[in-house]
């Protein structure tokens, strides 16, 4: 609302005050004796109005009148009806100061009548405010909520797809491959586990969070998988306290940090690569060895970024990466969905 349209407003509810008490007195007629008197009327009307106009102004600067904060409005309650009483004494003061004592017997009555009528528009003009801010802030909050349902179903999606891309499809076929015509017995193994591990992808890469549990599962079935192709090169290790693994995560976030790993780095005999999980009541801490790294590493942008905006959006709490010349940290806290923002 422009300035010029609150002091406006609040000009024609003080006017419309004064007329009301002055026609409910029978004192309406005084008006028209004389133009001093309209004058000096309007002047008053005018200045109340422009007290509301300014106390509510600056009230409505503050950073808490968006937030409904219960004080602010308690203090415009006060600031409207105490001017609306204190314009009525004037009213009542300027009647019975310049009318004959038999007229301005009508007009000792406009203080409490208008600090009556005042405090019902107070709470009224309070009411409105209160209600259009309260509406606001659920307005945004569901529009806030319909944008996060929105960008966390994209993000799944862009992890799911690129946990099935071409590439992994096609290695793990051509392990398959090999293992049939070297080790009829593992390769069946192996197909068997490539199916559990994609049947899983589709399931749990679609929910939003899993429990630590699950991770465990699907990095337990993806190693398995990889294990067939590095051997030896790749060691994985869990230190998981029992009453962490019901604790959620977003899907899929520690096979990502693994997938990473492998990705990042070349593993061999002399250096085989060391991936450690761990977790506690508070978060899971993902660290691996760093050992060369490959020459090319091609990429389709889904990674460490993915797992930081899904997080940004159940809350405050973001995960944290160290690196040191030998390991390499990730650290996700869990995801409690009752305390989430």
């Amino acid at each position: 609302m422009s300035r010029t349209l609150s002091l406006l407003l609040s000009f024609l509810l003080v006017l419309s005050l004064g007329i009301y008490l002055l026609y409910n007195g029978g004192l309406i007629v005084w008006l028209g004796t004389a133009s001093w008197y309209q004058g000096a009327f309007l002047l008053i009307s005018l200045l109340a109005g422009l007290g509301i106009h300014l106390g509510s102004r600056v009230l409505k600067r503050n950073p808490l009148w968006e937030q409904g904060n219960e004080s602010l409005y308690i203090i415009l309650f006060l600031l409207i009806w105490g001017i609306l009483s204190g314009y009525s004494y004037l009213l009542e003061f300027l009647v019975n100061d310049v009318l004959k004592e038999s007229i301005a017997e009508n007009g000792r009555g406009l203080v409490l009548k208008g600090s009556v009528v005042g405090l019902i528009l107070a709470i009224i003009i309070v009411w409105i405010n209160y209600s259009w801010i309260a509406y606001a802030q659920f307005s945004k909050k569901t529009i806030q909520h319909l944008r996060n349902e929105r960008n966390k179903e994209e993000l799944q999606y862009k992890l799911l797809r690129s946990q099935l891309t071409p590439h992994f499809l096609f290695n793990s076929l051509n392990t398959a491959s090999n293992l049939i015509a070297t080790n009829p017995d593992q390769a069946e193994s192996f197909i068997r586990k490539l199916a559990y591990n994609f049947k899983h992808l589709i399931k749990n890469g679609i929910q939003p969070l899993n429990s630590l549990e699950q991770e465990l599962k699907i990095v337990e079935n993806y190693m398995h998988l990889m294990k067939v192709r590095y051997g030896d090169k790749v060691i994985l290790e869990n230190r998981i306290k029992s009453e962490a693994l019901d604790h959620q995560l977003p899907a899929l976030a520690i096979q990502l940090l693994v997938e990473n790993a492998l990705k990042h780095n070349v593993a061999s005999q002399e250096h085989p690569l060391k991936i450690t999980i761990t977790a506690d009541r508070d978060k899971v801490v993902v660290n691996n060895s760093i050992t060369r790294k490959p020459e090319q590493i091609p990429s389709i942008g889904i990674g460490l970024n993915n797992l930081k905006a899904r997080y940004k959006l159940y809350g405050k709490q973001q995960i944290s990466i160290q690196e040191s010349q030998a390991c390499f940290y990730v650290n996700l806290p869990f995801i409690f969905p009752g305390l989430a923002e």
